[in-house]
């Protein structure tokens, strides 16, 4: 019904109703007729001109009449065009999680889609994962450095010597590829610390605590990668989570925990007192 309504935009929705039931006018009062009947009650036979005048919107039909073509079509008066829909939307429980995508891993698919978000910003890029060197990679990177002329990007990468990511690496497959700190260094903090030189809106951290998600808050919708035991963080499913929503909330507050904790030791965060640390990378 809605793709008639759409294609032929002179049609109303009573008319559009019975177009997509394929039924002629004579069947729709026939079939009127025998919902009467099922009630015990006259059939009132109407004809052709009546119907005709319902579906074009030159008359309106009594809240009888209304009350039976609802039950012929199976839908609610607002929906022929007879009043308006004020209850809430109906929508599924994905829905209201507002999951916009979802990724199985990550893949040339979900990394094109990353691309395409950055590419698209208008208003923020953060960036937060355990190593994530597709940050420094050279198709990424020059990337991330042209938006922050336009837009603040902001990259939290855990310090690969800390504590937590020894423990990470200790549980994740034997042959990950940015196990070894000093490569990890030398190939993704580096050209990150010196990128960032070049370009003032481009920040890069260092935090010191675990994690069990890396997202990636691009304007109003975050990304987010979750990560297991036993698997590389390129392995975790990916899902997308679009604003006004209590899980996109709850992503973007873990955004504004880590602002407030890069603000040094005098930041407002509560946590910093328990040894959390996020800092700018330093050479």
């Amino acid at each position: 019904m809605n793709r008639i309504l759409a294609a032929v935009p002179d049609v109303m929705p009573l008319e559009a109703w019975r177009f997509a039931s394929g039924w002629t006018r004579p069947e729709v009062s026939a079939r009127l007729d025998m919902l009467y009947q099922s009630d015990g009650l006259a059939p009132p036979g109407i004809d052709q001109a009546t119907l005709c005048r319902w579906e074009h919107g030159e008359r309106r039909p009594g809240d009888e009449r209304i009350e039976y073509l609802c039950r012929l079509y199976r839908t609610r008066p607002d929906r022929l065009g007879f009043g308006i829909d004020h209850s809430p939307v109906d929508v599924d429980h994905l829905q209201r999680m507002g999951i916009l995508d979802a990724f199985p891993y990550t893949s040339q698919e979900s990394e094109a889609d990353l691309v395409r978000r950055i590419e698209a910003a208008g208003q923020r890029v953060n960036l937060f994962g355990l190593t994530r060197n597709f940050y420094g990679h050279e198709r990424i990177l020059p990337l991330l450095e042209a938006k922050a002329a336009t837009v603040p990007v902001q990259i939290f990468v855990m310090d690969p010597y800390c504590d937590s990511r020894r423990d990470r690496y200790r549980i994740e497959p034997a042959e990950a590829a940015m196990e070894d700190p000093a490569r990890y260094v030398r190939e993704i903090l580096r050209p990150l610390h010196e990128t960032a030189a070049r370009a003032p809106e481009l920040r890069v951290y260092l935090y010191n605590f675990p994690c069990s998600f890396a997202i990636e808050e691009i304007d109003d919708v975050c990304r987010v990668m979750l990560y297991g035991h036993g698997k590389r963080g390129t392995q975790g499913p990916i899902l997308t989570f679009g604003e006004g929503t209590a899980a996109h909330a709850y992503f973007a507050d873990q955004i504004r925990w880590l602002e407030r904790l890069a603000e040094g030791p005098h930041a407002p965060e509560p946590w910093a007192s328990k040894g959390l640390v996020v800092r700018k990378v330093r050479f």
